[in-house]
């Protein structure tokens, strides 16, 4: 082999290493718990809820976050993190029966921080939010949902990405608990 040919095919291998793809997380899927919680505390009430559009602080506005050099963890279908979550909020309230978009009571939701750890074996997502709605004072819910991660670059993102639909649902149990929900949705 040629001086030319080698280092043709070292830089293309090393542009395979260097190269990095992004993992996007899954479609939410709904919490069979979460509907039932809700289920529960809406009873025979005829209480709808509506769900205005979410957002976030600057440094939570994202549609992905950097993981190891394996490129980055995105949310699907080109949606930023707050936008997933609020997806993943009406779906639920849809499934339970009291979500209405025309209703006049409304959940708001702010985003104040998202982040993630990819560290081996002790990844972590942490989901910070602020809540509020009508007749209720904005509320702060801090979710923290934790899981085994490779060593492994490629498939320690992966298990990132994977992660968010039971990080987010552990959000969404978290909200459903809280008092100032309670208040809201009864």
């Amino acid at each position: 082999m040629t001086t030319k040919c080698i280092r043709i095919v070292a830089v293309a291998v090393l542009a395979g290493f260097v190269s990095a793809c992004s993992h996007t997380a899954p479609t939410y899927s709904l919490s069979a718990n979460n509907i039932d919680e809700i289920k529960q505390l809406v009873g025979s009430n005829s209480i709808k809820l509506g769900v205005d559009n979410f957002s976030a602080k600057e440094n939570a506005n994202k549609k992905s976050i950097s993981c190891r050099a394996a490129g980055p963890v995105e949310a699907p279908d080109n949606k930023t993190f707050h936008q997933y979550i609020q997806s993943a909020i009406i779906d639920e309230l849809r499934i339970a029966g009291v979500y209405d978009a025309a209703s006049k009571v409304k959940l708001y939701g702010d985003l104040d921080f998202i982040d993630f750890s990819s560290n081996i074996g002790a990844g972590k997502w942490t989901l910070n939010m602020t809540f509020a709605g009508n007749g209720v004072e904005p509320f702060s819910i801090q979710s923290v949902y934790s899981f085994s991660t490779n060593w492994i670059a490629d498939k320690a993102c992966q298990q990132v990405a994977q992660a968010l639909v039971p990080a987010t649902q552990g959000l969404i149990k978290k909200l459903i608990a809280h008092p100032s929900f309670k208040k809201l949705i009864t």
